[in-house]
């Protein structure tokens, strides 16, 4: 669960949904991915805050490239993301958790209140996670019913409705917090 915890920490829902197939295989325990997984989102959501909290007066923030690539994105949320903090993190973990890290980078640099953004965590993640462990252990119990050759269609098929769907929430997180204000 060591291992379960850092895998989760640095990718999140891929590892979530893999570990809630291996529950409903039997391999792990349901209570134990579940307690892992939410305990390892919430800590990696405030360790990007205190990237941004911190890492705003050290260089060695701007060293990581996925900083680099975002760099105006997140000056620009930084700026207008105090009254907006809890409503476009609250949105963006709706959102598959895309824009997730930005939004907690720049509220971390515009020394934005972790409670606020905690709150929205604790009641959050449970649900999120939750879902994800769900979905994982039937998705498994499913293709594992499957012969060979359908498992690797319905694996790609999930894959790419993923894909899909991640897409379209990133159009709808945009829509609702503006972000396209803050487009470059």
């Amino acid at each position: 669960y060591v291992i379960l915890f850092v895998l989760i920490f640095i990718e999140g829902p891929a590892i979530t949904m893999t570990a809630g197939a291996m529950a409903g295989a039997g391999i792990l325990r349901f209570d134990l991915v579940f307690f892992t997984a939410v305990v390892s989102n919430t800590l990696a959501d405030y360790t990007w805050y205190l990237l941004g909290y911190f890492g705003s007066q050290h260089p060695l923030l701007l060293r990581l490239r996925w900083i680099q690539h975002n760099e105006k994105l997140i000056q620009r949320l930084s700026i207008k993301i105090q009254r907006r903090a809890s409503r476009l993190f609250l949105v963006a973990k709706a959102s598959v958790g895309i824009m997730s890290i930005p939004v907690l980078v720049a509220s971390g640099i515009a020394r934005v209140s972790w409670l606020r953004l905690f709150v929205i965590s604790v009641v959050f993640e449970p649900i999120w996670n939750g879902a994800l462990i769900y979905a994982g252990s039937h998705l498994g119990n499913y293709i594992n019913a499957l012969d060979r050759g359908l498992r690797y269609f319905a694996l790609f098929a999930t894959f790419s409705l993923f894909i899909v769907f991640a897409a379209l929430y990133r159009r709808f997180f945009q829509h609702v917090t503006q972000l396209n204000d803050f487009a470059p």
